[in-house]
């Protein structure tokens, strides 16, 4: 599951689902407490979208282990698992799984997002094993390969206020960000793109993220809160989170009709809502992840 849901819960609120979310605890009626179950909502929604893609949308580090062959050129070729590859982080091969050489400065080649090419001609880095030649492993030689690399589009959220005019700002999450990229911040009513300072250097990848301060290019135009998404993540996936999340809200009042069983929203979510069920849109955050799913 996500550590972070890819839609907030002021996001969601601000989306025309016209149901009632000040009652998902009416026990409770603390506005802290509604959005707490309402969050827990969006990230059940965003790891269902996550399977549905059969990957994790979100940016995050992953190491992939696969053999490969080397080319005449002294190239390896590797299908990334996950997708869109941002950033190689490591690149390690070998004769065996046992005697793996890592690159002390690997560059990749990265066409379609999946897509990773690498030279050993000019790798900084002794073959090891028998198979060692002039550019690093013999043409057409099974090799084992280890990569590590950040796959998937940003999905954090704003740790700090941010003022008008401000040319940084502190993000929960820096995975995937880079210089010279463009994210949104999604703060219902003050929405706006901002693009990172090409100067900024981003931390090194870590599956434990920390609080991180982001450069800009430009000043931010209107102030923001603290909790609100700063997003790369397409706006249609984000529709299709919400969809899913309305669906689950809009469970039948009685079992017998329930089409989502297990989930533990009280009926009082719909009040005297017409609609019978949400699998309509469930149909149609499917079909918006199609083009998102994982490319084996």
């Amino acid at each position: 599951m996500p550590a972070t849901p890819y839609v907030s819960a002021a996001a969601f609120r601000a989306h025309p689902t016209y149901l009632d979310l000040d009652s998902l605890r009416p026990e409770n009626p603390d506005p802290a407490a509604q959005d707490a179950v309402l969050t827990t909502l969006l990230l059940q929604a965003s790891a269902w979208a996550d399977n549905e893609c059969d990957q994790p949308l979100g940016a995050h580090l992953n190491t992939q282990l696969t053999r490969a062959r080397t080319d005449r050129s002294g190239m390896i070729r590797i299908h990334a698992e996950h997708g869109p590859v941002s950033t190689v982080t490591a690149f390690g091969y070998g004769w065996s799984p046992t005697s793996i050489t890592s690159l002390s400065s690997p560059q990749a080649w990265v066409e379609d997002g999946t897509n990773m090419v690498f030279g050993l001609g000019a790798a900084s880095g002794a073959w090891t094993g028998s198979l060692q030649l002039g550019f690093g492993a013999a043409p057409g030689v099974e090799t084992f390969a280890r990569i590590t690399y950040v796959a998937g589009r940003v999905a954090t959220q704003l740790m700090a206020p941010v003022t008008a005019g401000a040319t940084s700002l502190t993000v929960a999450d820096a995975t995937g960000i880079v210089p010279g990229g463009q994210y949104r911040i999604w703060e219902p009513g003050f929405e706006e793109t901002v693009t990172v300072s090409s100067l900024w250097q981003p931390p090194t990848p870590s599956s434990i993220p920390a609080a991180t301060t982001v450069l800009l290019d430009t000043a931010t135009l209107v102030d923001h809160e603290t909790g609100h998404d700063f997003s790369g993540m397409p706006a249609d996936v984000r529709l299709a989170v919400v969809n899913y999340a309305t669906a689950l809200l809009m469970r039948p009042d009685t079992a017998a009709e329930d089409e989502f069983p297990a989930t533990a929203m009280a009926s009082t979510t719909r009040g005297k809502d017409s609609r019978r069920t949400g699998v309509g849109l469930v149909d149609e955050a499917r079909r918006i992840l199609c083009s998102y799913q994982r490319v084996r």
